[in-house]
């Protein structure tokens, strides 16, 4: 029987570190990185190998809600602090920060001309800011829970606003009008995420009742 000689000596090609502490993330437009909260940081993750990029130091908070701008130039954040922060990616500088929540933001997402930030609170609220300015376009109320989830239409010219709730609704805004549309009441718990199809044609939701609805042909 022919014996093998094992390598005693071993050297470190490659050391992964924590990146996710559960919570928020977002993957870029074309998925070669991906922002994580880790406790009250965010991690830039590159796809390719889990390797770290970048480290955003926050606020000692934990991180509640991240989301990019749809030319991943720009992140934007919020954590228990209230805070939301807009940082440039290639500096990783706090280009500006303001609050306007009475309670944590729980979901964010930027329009698709990177001009309009939406944000979901825990006051039951949805807003709607100017990047550039930092100051409220619009002010939403009608959800009668936390409202856990935010999107806008991904076609810019349709000006169009829809939000999930642990009140176990979804509603549509009309940022043209500046009021809720439609109110879809087909979950019978927390409604978790909302995701709008490629050909932009029709909205679906998931909750906690683990139903995943198609509720709305968007018109």
């Amino acid at each position: 029987m022919t014996s093998v000689t094992l390598k005693k000596n071993y050297r470190c090609v490659q050391s992964l570190q924590q990146f996710y502490s559960g919570g928020p993330y977002t993957v870029s437009s074309d998925g070669s990185f991906i922002a994580c909260a880790c406790n009250d940081t965010i991690t830039i993750v590159d796809s390719s190998n889990a390797s770290i990029k970048s480290t955003i130091e926050g606020d000692s908070e934990p991180v509640t809600a991240i989301a990019l701008s749809p030319d991943d130039k720009f992140l934007f954040s919020a954590s228990h602090s209230r805070q939301i922060r807009v940082w440039d990616l290639s500096s990783l500088k706090c280009l500006r920060s303001w609050k306007g929540h009475q309670g944590p933001v729980m979901g964010m997402a930027c329009h698709a001309s990177g001009g309009l930030l939406a944000t979901a609170g825990a006051d039951g609220k949805v807003l709607v800011w100017d990047v550039d300015g930092g100051f409220c376009t619009h002010y939403f109320k009608g959800h009668k829970g936390v409202v856990t989830s935010v999107i806008f239409h991904p076609d810019p010219t349709r000006l169009l606003l829809f939000s999930g709730s642990d009140d176990a609704t979804v509603r549509v805004w009309d940022l043209t009008s500046k009021k809720c549309v439609a109110t879809l009441e087909r979950h019978r718990s927390t409604v978790t995420s909302i995701a709008i199809t490629e050909d932009g044609w029709t909205l679906l939701s998931g909750g906690r009742d683990q139903a995943c609805l198609n509720l709305l042909a968007l018109m």
